[in-house]
């Protein structure tokens, strides 16, 4: 294997904010970053790409004081480049591109005081990137392909970047597997409340229906659509005690629930969805996430939380004292697009400590509630928008993660035709892939 090209970087900036967003934009280029003073190139008389961050001169990249550590107060509003590209964080030399790129992987304006909608979470209608219409794009991915344009145009032998293949990942947050069966007083309570509210079809199902034919219950079409398309899924489950209703699993679980569990261990990777009350009672990460690993026998190192309720630095410190290593938590719930600019993974960069962690965020760009009930679209305009999401990593490549609910397919509970929808998107979505299988 060809080791990554090595570009030496001069500058009187040493801080960690620097040294983390070099990385991960090495990363996503295939270069190594490195310090004039470090180890690796010390001695060196003339590096054979050398590069500036900060002053004037050719061959130097715009600094701006966020990635000085300095306190910058919110980011100034967007404009478009020549080439369309959105840009802020403007130097006399230009816009501080890296800053930009640290601005949304560190999730910089949600440590600042904000107005949280009804659930404490930070709304995408507060975010700069939907304020100046950017939400929808990869920008970290474009920002950063814009610094290895540059790049390649001051060092013309300097290799082509890294090409990542396009790659689908179906996800699932697994809330309550059974809409009737195995539900215990709640199946009773909603029960009578069809009666009550009128709707008798409904009652006469819950009656009718088993383990095998219920509404929720499509975990075998699901995996069966895997296999067909080649694909590996991620489930994440809810596995809350039964003391706040917006945490509607079964508590204690199912044995039969629990065979699923397992049955899926082995064919599929599993995380914990941490319940509702989990971001006030961080306790319960561990307590619920203990019970995942009691059933299935083997360590589990992902969690999504529950209805993407999560505060920095708080809600992630406490992932990672618990053991989680991955987190897919990253996106809006009230609007599509890329909460954090990247499709990539990415360490979490903590900037209350000022320090890289070893948290991997997965973000992703769309979830099946956000496009019918926050965004009310339509079956068929729903799939056309999440095409649209990852038509725009174009040759970015990457990963794309789709957020789905196994519960979002019932017809008599308003997902009429989304079983459709859904597997027409698998099938477009892993043609892409095959399109763009990357270097």
């Amino acid at each position: 294997m060809t080791s990554a090209p090595e570009i030496t970087v001069t500058t009187e900036i040493r801080h960690p904010r620097l040294r983390y967003v070099l990385r991960v934009v090495g990363e996503d280029l295939g270069y190594r970053f490195r310090f004039a003073n470090d180890r690796s190139v010390f001695g060196q008389r003339t590096p054979r790409y050398e590069i500036r961050y900060g002053g004037y001169g050719s061959r130097a990249l715009p600094h701006h004081p966020l990635l000085s550590g300095k306190d910058t107060g919110p980011a100034p509003p967007a404009q478009l480049n020549d080439r369309g590209l959105p840009v802020f964080f403007l130097t006399d030399a230009g816009p501080d591109l890296l800053a930009c790129i640290f601005f949304c992987l560190s999730r910089y304006e949600e440590y600042a005081p904000f107005t949280p909608d009804r659930h404490g979470r930070f709304p995408a209608e507060r975010s700069h990137a939907l304020r100046n219409d950017y939400l929808h794009r990869p920008v970290v991915r474009e920002w950063t392909a814009a610094i290895g344009h540059q790049l390649r145009a001051w060092f013309p032998d300097l290799p082509p970047s890294r090409r990542h293949p396009f790659v689908f990942r179906p996800t699932y947050d697994i809330d309550l597997l059974w809409a009737y069966r195995h539900r215990g007083w709640r199946g009773h309570l909603s029960g009578l409340r069809d009666l009550l509210t009128g709707k008798p079809t409904r009652f006469l199902q819950r009656l009718r229906s088993s383990t095998d034919r219920d509404p929720y219950f499509t975990l075998p079409a699901l995996e069966s659509l895997h296999r067909r398309h080649g694909l590996r899924a991620i489930y994440f489950w809810l596995l809350a005690d039964d003391r706040d209703t917006r945490d509607p699993n079964p508590y204690p679980i199912p044995p039969e629930q629990e065979k699923w569990m397992r049955s899926l261990a082995t064919g599929a990777d599993l995380g914990i969805h941490p319940g509702y009350r989990s971001v006030e009672q961080p306790a319960l990460i561990g307590r619920e996430l203990e019970r995942l690993e009691g059933i299935v026998g083997r360590a589990i190192t992902d969690s999504r939380q529950h209805f993407l309720r999560f505060r920095l630095p708080d809600t992630y410190c406490q992932l990672l004292k618990h053991g989680i290593r991955s987190d897919h938590s990253m996106g809006y719930a009230d609007h599509s697009g890329w909460r954090a600019g990247t499709n990539l993974p990415y360490l979490w960069y903590d900037l209350e400590r000022e320090r890289e962690t070893r948290l991997r965020i997965h973000p992703f760009a769309a979830m099946d509630v956000t496009l019918k009930n926050y965004e009310r679209l339509a079956g068929a305009d729903a799939g056309a928008a999440v095409l649209r999401l990852a038509s725009l990593l174009g040759s970015y490549g990457g990963p794309f993660p789709l957020l789905w609910h196994n519960s979002s397919f019932a017809e008599e509970f308003g997902w009429k035709g989304w079983w459709d929808v859904y597997s027409g998107l698998v099938e477009r979505l892993v043609a892409m892939g095959q399109a763009n299988p990357g270097s």
